[in-house]
């Protein structure tokens, strides 16, 4: 999941052609809504005005080591570029949220976007030539986690640094690290923040819960591989459970997960995930070795309250839907033939990952027989028992265009829980429902990706131009479908 860390390249391109048609900004600011009074503004202040909001809204990412591109810590590094980010904000790339207007409300929305003055007050400064008169506010450093009465703080760190590698022509390499919160008795996780050590080479991190009587095969596995970790290509590298699989996607093991734009949050409040006695965590880190092979040492902070405090269990529905993307009008190349496209996955990620495709096909369209390709695909989840969703989220790649998910579609009682018009694998997030939905058993969830293989042929976000028939798969570029959500259940 959460890769190829930079800031969206339709950033450059909008401000590039703002810069190469000298369109003035006074123009842009005057074409929408509330950003027309930009024109009867006063220059703003940039220490005064307009620097807190860039430390608030942009330092966080825009910073060295950061996932954007470049840093914008320093008044001459804004300064700089001021019509780029007037450009970005005018039109609303940044900062991003990528919910679109059907979307509901989301708890911190606010603080992930700007006001009309916020916006208005950016542009008035460009307009005027994004002067400085004095320092940049300095982003707060990352805050410690809030720790609550009753709550312990748990720093979990990799045992040691991992420098990641792959075979030859393999971009992704994933590694699972075992990591011991030492809990004698019953907890619940009330929040978790994730931090990876190389922002640069973290695709995503997935947080499992393991029970005690799977640690020992879990450090077997470790003992047993050079260097720290192990390798765990599509899960954790442990034997699946023996019940059926949709109950593995409708309670999956997961703690917290972290992906660019996500690294975790408190839980909604009288809710906690379940980490029981002696049950230990394992950290599934998959880097994206395009970028860079540098050491990685990442760590998660969470805080546990005890299971006394009788909070209700929280757990995430995992909906993946297929991934069958044929190459494009006028493509041409030996992996454009589906089956050698699935000899490549297993070549690459073992003989498990060929047959995801299969599975998923029969898991969303009953049948894996004559796949048809499509750029759009869906998956249907029906609801078995009483269910509150307090959290939304999808996941695709490089190729991802739209991601939704949806209670009841087609039918009066539809609701939308997340619709992400625009995807961009560089911002990706989990969404808590400003009001948690309730769904009754009977009702029906889908997942709907669409996908565009021209993304390819464009070269956009470094996507390889290689033809090839495109499939579910663990590496970045390859594809997923996938929604999650977190509920309690009655």
């Amino acid at each position: 999941m959460t890769p190829s860390m930079r800031s969206p390249v339709r950033i450059a391109i909008v401000a590039g052609t703002v810069l190469a048609l000298a369109i003035p900004l006074a123009a842009l600011a005057a074409s929408r809504g509330s950003d027309a009074r930009v024109s009867q503004l006063a220059s703003p202040s940039f220490t005064r005005d307009v620097a807190p909001i860039i430390a608030d809204k942009c330092a966080g990412c825009h910073q060295t080591g950061g996932i954007a591109p470049f840093a914008l810590a320093t008044a001459r590094q804004i300064s700089a570029r001021a019509p780029l980010i007037a450009a970005a904000v005018q039109s609303r790339l940044m900062p991003p949220w990528p919910p679109g207007p059907r979307s509901p409300a989301y708890v911190g929305q606010a603080d992930r976007t700007l006001s009309a003055p916020q916006r208005a007050t950016i542009l008035a400064w460009a307009k005027a030539g994004g002067k400085i008169d004095g320092p940049a506010r300095r982003a707060e450093a990352t805050r410690p986690p809030e720790v609550r009465d009753g709550e312990t703080l748990l720093d979990l760190r990799m045992p040691s640094a991992y420098k990641p590698s792959a075979p030859r022509g393999v971009t992704d390499d994933y590694r699972c690290f075992l990591l011991d919160p030492k809990q004698s008795a019953d907890t619940s996780v009330t929040s978790a923040r994730i931090e990876p050590g190389q922002p640069k080479v973290v695709h995503h991190v997935i947080l499992f819960r393991i029970s005690p009587t799977r640690v020992a095969a879990a450090r077997e596995l470790d003992s047993a591989s050079s260097g720290p970790g192990w390798s765990c290509f599509g899960g954790i590298g442990l034997p699946a459970g023996d019940g059926p699989i949709v109950d593995s996607l409708n309670d999956a093991n997961w703690v917290a997960a972290w992906a660019p734009g996500w690294g975790g949050n408190r839980l909604p409040e009288g809710t906690g995930v379940s980490l029981p006695a002696e049950s230990q965590i394992v950290m599934q880190v998959h880097y994206n070795l395009l970028n860079s092979r540098s050491p990685d040492r990442s760590r998660t902070l969470l805080t546990v309250t005890p299971a006394s405090a009788g909070l209700t269990p929280l757990r995430t529905v995992l909906m993946p839907g297929p991934v069958e993307l044929a190459c494009a009008k006028g493509e041409r190349g030996r992996l454009c033939n589906r089956n050698e496209a699935l000899v490549e996955l297993g070549r690459k990620y073992g003989s498990g990952a060929a047959f995801a495709p299969a599975g998923l096909l029969i898991l969303c369209r009953g049948s894996a027989t004559n796949p048809k390709p499509s750029a759009t695909s869906t998956c249907d989840r029906r609801i078995s028992s009483p269910t509150t969703i307090y959290i939304a989220a999808g996941h695709m790649h490089l190729l991802g265009a739209s991601i939704r998910l949806e209670l009841n579609p087609g039918t009066p009682r539809a609701r939308v829980l997340l619709d992400i018009p625009r995807w961009d694998f560089h911002w990706q997030n989990a969404y808590a429902l400003a009001k948690p939905v309730r769904a009754e058993p009977g009702d029906v969830v889908r997942v709907t990706c669409r996908h565009d293989v021209h993304k390819r042929m464009h070269g956009e976000h470094g996507v390889p131009r290689t033809p090839r028939y495109v499939l579910w798969g663990e590496g970045t570029t390859d594809e997923m479908c996938l929604g999650l959500l977190q509920v309690t259940r009655d």
